[in-house]
Parts: C-alpha cells; sequence; structure tokens
C-alpha cells in the first residue's frame, strides 16, 4: 500500500511540476476536486467557490465567527416594512481590468442571475428580488415581494461580476473570469492547476505572496503525501485515520473546525421502488451512523439527524430517528415486496477519489445486499458527478454534502421545495413548500420561525427523500511556515483572505 502511495505522489509531482526552491512567492493548494467553472451566478459547488472568493467578491461576507461583515459594501439595512435591502458601496475598487466597481455591476449580477434564461441554478433563493435600483454610484436597493430576513446570508454567497466584461465575454467568463478580489485569474490547466496572479491594487491591500495555485488532488492519501513532501502549503480533508498523527507533527498545522453542513445519501423519489416512503425508510435502517462517525471518520463527525445543525435554534431535537436496525429495515423491506429470495438491484453514484464517500459506499452495499438490494457502485470524476446529479434524474440513489447551511432557510428550500432547480431527489409536499414560503417572510428570531422549521424537519426526516448520515467537522492542514491562515467554517471561503498569507520559510 505503501508502495502504491509513493508512485501516486511520484506522478502527482511530475504532473504538477514544482520544484522546491520556487515555493518562495507561490501558496500551493491541494483541494478534494476541481471547479466546474468560475462564474460564481452558475456555480454551486465548494470547489468552485473556493477559488471564485479569491477572485471575486460579495458585498458582504461570513467571517470566523460566523457574523456578516463589510466587503464590497460597507453598510446595509434590511427593512421589512418596505420590504427591502439597501446597500452603501465601498469606494475605490477596481476590478482586475482596471475599471472601478460600482452599483451597475450590482445590479447586472443580479438581474442576470434572477434571468430564467440564464440558468442559474440557485436563482429560487433570490426570487424575492424584485426590483433593483442604482440611486448612485454607491448606493443601490433591492425591492423585494416579500419580507426576507434571511436574503442578505444568500447574498454574502454571491460575488460581484463586471457587468462589462461578463456581457463581452458570455459563456467565457465561466473559465476566464474578472473581479475585485486580492488575485487574478492567470491560466487554467484542467485537472493540474489554477494560476492566480496576485493584484496589486486590490482595494484591502496588495498580497503577500505573488501567486496561489490550486491544484485538484480528489485522492486524501495523495493529497497529503504530497503536502508531507514539502510539494504543497495547504491542503483541505486530510484522511481522518491521519488526523490526530498530524497534531502532533512539529512541521505542521492542524486544524479543525465544526462546519454547518452535512453528508448524506439522496433519493430519487421518482424512481421504483424508491417511489416507495417504505423502501427509503428501510434503507435509512440500515446506516450504522454511529460507527460511521466512530470507525470511519474517527469521530470527526456528529451522527446525521435532520437537514438543521444541531447548534441552531431552529433544529429539532425531537424528530424522528432511524437508527440502526436491520430487524426493522427487513419487515419494511419484505412489505414493499423486497427481500433475498425477490430481490432489486440500485445504482448509487459517488464522487470519485473521496475516500469517505467510496467506504461509506461500501458499506450500505454490504449492508443492502443482506435484504435482496444488490447496489451497483458508479464513480465518476466530481464535474461528472456534478452535472449528473445537478443537471439530469439519471440516479437511483447518491452520496453527497451540503456546506454553510448558516440558516433554515439555506438548509431547506434549495434542497426540498418542490419548484426548486436543486431540488435533486424530486421531493414533493404541499405542506413543506407552504411553510417554507412562510419560513423567508416572518422574522428570523421569532418563535413562529422556530416552529415552522421543525416542523419542516419533522416531515423531511419521515419521509426520507435524503438519509442525513453526519454533521460535518472540516479539517485541513498546512506547512507551519504558512502564517496568518486559519480554516473557515464555511468552507467555501477558506481562502477568502489569502492575501493576508505570508509565507515566513
Amino acid at each position: 500500500m505503501a508502495k502504491r502511495y509513493l508512485s501516486c505522489v511520484m506522478v502527482l509531482l511530475l504532473a504538477l511540476g514544482l520544484a522546491t526552491a520556487t515555493h518562495a512567492s507561490v501558496i500551493t493548494i491541494g483541494t478534494e476536486g476541481e471547479a466546474p467553472g468560475l462564474d460564481p451566478r452558475l456555480e454551486s459547488d465548494t470547489a468552485s467557490f473556493e477559488r471564485i472568493n479569491v477572485i471575486m467578491e460579495p458585498l458582504v461576507a461570513y467571517n470566523r465567527a460566523m457574523e456578516l461583515t463589510p466587503r464590497l459594501a460597507v453598510e446595509w439595512k434590511y427593512d421589512p416594512d418596505e420590504p427591502s435591502l439597501r446597500f452603501w458601496l465601498r469606494e475605490g475598487v477596481l476590478f482586475h481590468h482596471g475599471r472601478e466597481f460600482t452599483a451597475h455591476d450590482v445590479k447586472y449580477t443580479f438581474e442576470t442571475l434572477l434571468d430564467p434564461d440564464f440558468g442559474a441554478p440557485n436563482r429560487n433563493i433570490y426570487q424575492d428580488i424584485e426590483e433593483i435600483e442604482v440611486i448612485n454610484d454607491y448606493e443601490v436597493v433591492f425591492r423585494l415581494a416579500a419580507p426576507n430576513g434571511f436574503l442578505i446570508n444568500n447574498m454574502a454567497r454571491m460575488n460581484i461580476v463586471p457587468a462589462d466584461i461578463a456581457e463581452q465575454q458570455g459563456s467565457d467568463f465561466r473559465s476566464q473570469p474578472v473581479g475585485t478580489g486580492p488575485y487574478q485569474f492567470a491560466q487554467w490547466q484542467r485537472d493540474d492547476r489554477l494560476v492566480l496572479q496576485a493584484f496589486d491594487r486590490y482595494w484591502g491591500g496588495a498580497p503577500k505572496v505573488s501567486e496561489v495555485h490550486f491544484h485538484p488532488i480528489p485522492e486524501q492519501a495523495t493529497r497529503l503525501m504530497a503536502l508531507e513532501g514539502g510539494e504543497l502549503d495547504i491542503i483541505t480533508s486530510p484522511p481522518e485515520m491521519e488526523f490526530q498523527r498530524l497534531l502532533d507533527e512539529p512541521n505542521l498545522n492542524a486544524q479543525s473546525v465544526a462546519a454547518p453542513g452535512y453528508n448524506y445519501l439522496g433519493f430519487n423519489t421518482t424512481r421504483q421502488p424508491l417511489e416507495n416512503v417504505q423502501v427509503r425508510r428501510a434503507i435509512s435502517h440500515l446506516i450504522n451512523r454511529d460507527a460511521i462517525v466512530e470507525q470511519l471518520l474517527y469521530g470527526l463527525a456528529l451522527p446525521g439527524v435532520s437537514q438543521i445543525p444541531p447548534t441552531h435554534p431552529w433544529y429539532n431535537d425531537d424528530v424522528r430517528r432511524y437508527e440502526y436496525s436491520p430487524e426493522a429495515a427487513s419487515e419494511l423491506l419484505q412489505e414493499a415486496g423486497i427481500s433475498p429470495e425477490n430481490p432489486i438491484q440500485l445504482e448509487l453514484y459517488v464522487s470519485q477519489g473521496n475516500e469517505t464517500w467510496e467506504a461509506i459506499a461500501e458499506i450500505l452495499g454490504y449492508e443492502l445486499a443482506q435484504h435482496g438490494i444488490e447496489v451497483v457502485i458508479t464513480q465518476e470524476e466530481w464535474g461528472a458527478f456534478l452535472a449528473r446529479i445537478v443537471d439530469s434524474d439519471d440516479y437511483d440513489m447518491f452520496l453527497l454534502r451540503w456546506v454553510g447551511q448558516l440558516d433554515p432557510d439555506r438548509a431547506s428550500y434549495r434542497q426540498f421545495h418542490s419548484e426548486s432547480p436543486s431540488n435533486t431527489t424530486f421531493f414533493r409536499n404541499e405542506r413543506v413548500d407552504e411553510l417554507l414560503e412562510r419560513g423567508r417572510i416572518v422574522a428570523g428570531d421569532s418563535e413562529e420561525s422556530i416552529a415552522i422549521y421543525r416542523e419542516v424537519q419533522e416531515i423531511v426526516v419521515d419521509e426520507v427523500p435524503y438519509a442525513f448520515i453526519f454533521y460535518t467537522i472540516d479539517t485541513a492542514v498546512s506547512q507551519d511556515y504558512v502564517q496568518n491562515w486559519t480554516i473557515h467554517p464555511y468552507q467555501p471561503a477558506n481562502f477568502a483572505d489569502i492575501h493576508q498569507i505570508a509565507l515566513d520559510r
């Protein structure tokens, strides 16, 4: 096994083309997957936004205490009575092509995002924006169709694009982006490296390091070996089994943080026999969450319950639990006509190179096989896998995760509203739709809001479009000479402040 890992690393290092002596002015980052694209209006995955957030910026952003802070906006005001969101913008900010950022770019970004023909996958979470009014170059008002106290949380995840360049480039903007961030796009060799160069006129101060290189390395062990071999400065998600050892390594800095997200098994609820809720419940009973957390993840997670993290006030601790119970699963499956004597076959899709998902898939395959369900596990490269789940219905089950679920709307509307394009399980429930629409209108800190989302959890957990497996604890490791960097609870923002990093070799 060690020889295989070493061989993988040697191939990787040759592919990276890195020489230790050339690292002085370059930050090299190994991440879990390649970005499908770099247009914030069209992307919906962590790999993309880890890169996008270095090149571009939103109006407001989350700091590591998960508080909204100024970015391209210096001040904002939400008025639930009008209802509206007003932003006062930072002056003197330049895009990488030299033009000043203004309110017209904000208007353009969100109007294209809201255009149904543009094809933005997250358009529905901004649908309460009725009109965008530019007051002047540095003030813009979003007039809303209804009160929505959670909207600004979503706006913290939408980076602003330059109207002129984005309009001129069209679809090419996705592969050659321009922004206001600390680093500007230089070159991109897919599945090898994305090279970003320091933008010396960045409003937040010139970056301390001249270049940032992102390297997609799906295999956790290979990623770690490259770091320990001195060819990478930072990696995300090292192998869980190695994390305790890494904490004691004198030349490395291993970090972890409880992240507002979860990993889950998704069901295509339009496919037989998964359209039968009893089958979905049975499969959920065959997931040994406690064992997965303790034995597979080495305690770097919490057993999953619902879509709302336990740290949120909206979390419902009284929802139904799917304890690991082969007996309960067998009974439910037999009622659905499935047994070892009358077997069926289901296909399970996972992202290639994610050892955790691959291991969980194997575990599920074994468990389900004991009860008459043969699981065919298909691994796909991240981009192809994501396109399958987001853009088609050609799957039975899949393993995936959501990150940055900072409020109950973000954790629920995209996933479970029947009209959401991100509802990849095709779950439909009129009461859930009604509750989710109401939840956007009421004050988020009200008792009604808490009651709404607790009921949503009850229905979703009972109907099982997702089988929630575990809540996430994110990890990362950096060389000890990497200064001024810590892991972010919202993983896509891990490198948003990368201009502050210094390399003290």
